[in-house]
């Protein structure tokens, strides 16, 4: 009889097919790792680990923006155009989940068959699981797996939260922010939020009301000569185009290769730096927070300390310190 493989075996023969190129294998490997079983763990990290020497060679590229700007048909064409030159693209969409059944639609491979079915890309729809926010929780591993994999563009595909929507700044490269022509009113309303990160404004639409994408575009230009720039050598472009006609999507491809220059490798680098800093930070909050769940559960403080924030006779905060205490002394 043919000895059973262990769970680690079949990490490694999933890493090796997933490294050789074999996007069933990839699909499978992205699974695991957007996975919340405790279980589950261990093997992302043994993912992850087979994976990041290979990775952080792609062109990382964000597209948000509010829904209904036609993102989806944007990253479309947009993919199609990339792809048709040569790169290799993996679109990871985040949709939003249910509130109350956590499920989502999942509906961007439909939204996008043109790309779906061109051999040079790879589109993974994801939920971000009620979390609340625009990016799925395991978003940057799924970059990482993808790089692997041996796609050089990653194009990120947001819930589209509007203005509030700046988490994609932290996983990404270049932030593209897809703006409806007739949204004169929410750019003179813009203040801070999503627009200070981004690196090029796309005015979605444009063959349907070329006058209201015109005025757009000047009031966006206008709001731009107020704002900081994110790079010292980048400055923001503002461009109209129609995803459906191709309209300007080559200007946006070829502002997308000017970004991503060797001479601002640099720039991108000490970026990514931050990236990973910040990564570190938000994992040792859910290790911290893992923990102090695993410690706390099984104890009547933490059952009395819920009941009192339940019944509103604690503050969340003082309760949160409580329990963190209780851990400590736990493990100690």
């Amino acid at each position: 009889m043919k000895p059973k493989t262990t769970a680690t075996e079949d990490t490694h023969q999933l890493a090796e097919a997933v490294l050789a190129g074999e996007r069933r294998a990839l699909a499978k490997a992205l699974s695991l790792l957007e996975s919340t079983r405790p279980d589950d763990l261990p093997l992302q990290q043994q993912l992850l680990q087979l994976f990041y020497p290979r990775s952080g060679n792609s062109w990382r590229i964000g597209i948000t923006g509010a829904p209904g700007a036609g993102k989806s048909t944007f990253i479309e064409a947009l993919g199609t155009e990339a792809a048709s030159a040569g790169r290799r693209i993996a679109v990871l969409s985040i949709d939003p989940a249910g509130a109350q059944s956590g499920g989502s639609i999942l509906g961007d491979k439909l939204r996008m068959p043109t790309l779906a079915n061109h051999p040079n890309a790879f589109i993974r729809p994801s939920s971000n699981r009620g979390s609340g926010s625009a990016l799925s929780l395991r978003l940057r591993e799924c970059i990482i797996a993808c790089e692997a994999a041996g796609y050089d563009t990653i194009i990120v595909e947001t819930v589209g939260a509007g203005q509030s929507d700046t988490a994609i700044a932290e996983v990404t490269d270049m932030v593209i922010l897809a703006m409806l022509p007739n949204a004169g009113d929410e750019v003179q309303g813009i203040k801070r939020g999503v627009i200070e990160l981004a690196d090029l404004l796309v005015v979605t639409k444009c063959d349907l009301d070329p006058d209201a994408a015109n005025r757009t575009a000047t009031q966006l230009r206008s709001a731009l000569m107020l704002i900081p720039r994110r790079f010292p050598d980048w400055s923001p472009v503002v461009i109209s185009v129609s995803s459906v006609r191709g309209d300007g999507i080559p200007h946006v491809w070829k502002l997308c290769t000017q970004f991503f220059s060797p001479s601002r490798a640099e720039t991108i680098e000490q970026n990514r730096r931050q990236q990973r800093l910040l990564w570190l930070d938000r994992a040792v909050l859910e290790h911290v927070y893992a923990a102090t769940r695993e410690h706390t559960n099984r104890s009547t403080q933490m059952h009395e300390l819920r009941s009192a924030v339940e019944s509103g006779r604690l503050p969340p905060p003082i309760a949160a310190a409580e329990l963190f205490a209780l851990s400590i002394a736990s493990k100690g």
